[in-house]
């Protein structure tokens, strides 16, 4: 009789249990909206529902490289798996021409789409969580307005567990805040919208922020700095930070530039090139709250050059040859002011101060062409004309000659994974523009 009580006992105990897990797991799909039957909006929601977006960069991640815009097919690196960015375009079949409000806003703040399965947190609902109703309206506004584009991503490419949707069900019950990005008493408006926005809609964690090892942010790592996508994104806040103040985080923002902390380079030259078609307002708001995050840190940055280094004399060599000219000495226009492609102090910028080269390596190899977009600098590539050998050797260089910081290690070999280049001595050639 006791066994049979314990065994019915526990059943049920695994009854309840598995009640429990359909009850946090299941998500009921939201009906399709009828055609035709979207919610009507004025020229004015959807302006600013084109403002958010290039806050938010959601061209950016939605379109495949020679895509059309926000039909997704953009492929994310993970240390999962590879995940593509989805079609929000309005297309019904592809896209989410289907979606009404409510399901729009339930994948914004849940993680969670129409059908009722779970979004991978590759996609920054952890912030966008943060939007209030009127921001939610215009975003959604906004994306029922372009063209609608008749094409799928790519499926995933996530190996066992990790293509098992279900499983962020539980993993939102462990790190998906939700609560609302409240005003800051004793903090001016300017303060309090660019938290708002570097919290929420600009997701500045999704790249700063440091994550653990199931790939939550870490919260007590705060914008702290983390590797991602081949780049480093450099710590805004936190012991290793650099002194910013407002003017100049509002420049590098709006233009990807300020001569006393470098250029952006890489996915933060594409976000520049979003956040410039912003309102300037909510870029200044955003340099407000940033530049407080490192408030009580060092003095401006001082310009270091410690001569030429030892025993590095054809690392010298590609220096004067290559770099030397355009890097040595400012550049004026007929107005006065500085051109941002001349003179500009390296041991200032984030990348030869930071502990890690790749940015050194990459901006290298691949140059900086922000002129184009945003009037910021230009620097030529040079991953056709300098072997992975060459372009260590002169990142080895710019760290010993314009930093105070210890040499870094295996240059070498990362200079040859960003290049794709298996044999070190192997010469290219090609126009480096």
């Amino acid at each position: 009789m006791t066994h049979r009580r314990l065994w019915f006992s526990g059943f049920a105990v695994l009854l309840i249990l598995i009640a429990i897990a359909f009850a946090i797991v299941w998500r009921p799909a939201i009906d399709e909206i009828r055609e035709g039957s979207a919610p009507q909006v004025d020229a004015a929601q959807i302006a600013r529902g084109y403002e958010l977006a290039q806050l938010g960069n959601c061209e950016s991640c939605h379109t495949a490289e020679n895509g059309a815009a926000y039909a997704g097919g953009r492929k994310m690196e993970t240390p999962f798996g590879a995940i593509y960015a989805v079609n929000i375009t309005p297309d019904r079949a592809h896209g989410i021409g289907a979606w009404g409000p409510d399901a729009f806003a339930r994948s914004m703040r849940d993680g969670v789409s129409r059908d009722g399965t779970h979004l991978y947190p590759a996609f920054p609902y952890t912030h966008f969580t943060k939007l209030t109703d009127s921001d939610m309206s215009a975003l959604y506004a906004y994306l029922r307005s372009v063209p609608a584009v008749a094409e799928s991503a790519p499926e995933n490419e996530l190996p066992f567990p990790f293509n098992i949707r279900a499983l962020m069900a539980g993993w939102n019950l462990l790190f998906l805040d939700k609560d609302q990005i409240t005003p800051v008493q004793g903090e001016d408006d300017d303060w309090n919208r660019g938290r708002y926005l570097v919290e929420g809609l600009a997701h500045c964690g999704a790249c700063h922020t440091p994550r653990n090892a199931v790939g939550a942010e870490k919260s007590a790592a705060f914008l702290a700095g983390a590797e991602i996508n081949g780049w480093y994104a450099p710590p805004l806040a936190g012991a290793e930070a650099g002194p910013w103040n407002t003017e100049q985080m509002e420049a590098y923002l709006a233009n990807g530039f300020s001569r006393a902390h470098g250029a952006a380079a890489g996915p933060m030259g594409e976000t520049v090139g979003n956040l410039a078609q912003a309102p300037r307002a909510d870029i200044t708001a955003m340099a407000t709250y940033v530049a407080s995050l490192t408030e009580g840190a060092a003095e401006e940055l001082a310009a270091i050059d410690n001569g030429v280094p030892e025993d590095m004399d054809a690392a010298h060599t590609l220096w004067t040859g290559a770099c030397a000219d355009c890097h040595r000495n400012p550049v004026r226009d007929q107005g006065g002011a500085l051109n941002p492609s001349y003179g500009v102090p390296l041991s200032t910028g984030a990348a030869v101060r930071s502990s890690k080269p790749i940015n050194t390596l990459r901006t290298i190899a691949g140059g900086i062409d922000a002129y184009r977009d945003v009037g910021g600098p230009y620097m030529p590539a040079f991953e056709d004309s300098l072997t992975s050998a060459q372009i260590a050797d002169l990142a080895r260089y710019v760290r010993a000659r314009f930093s105070d910081q210890a040499p870094w290690e295996d240059l070498q070999e990362r200079a040859q994974d960003i290049l794709g280049q298996v044999d070190p001595d192997e010469n290219r050639e090609g126009d480096a523009q």
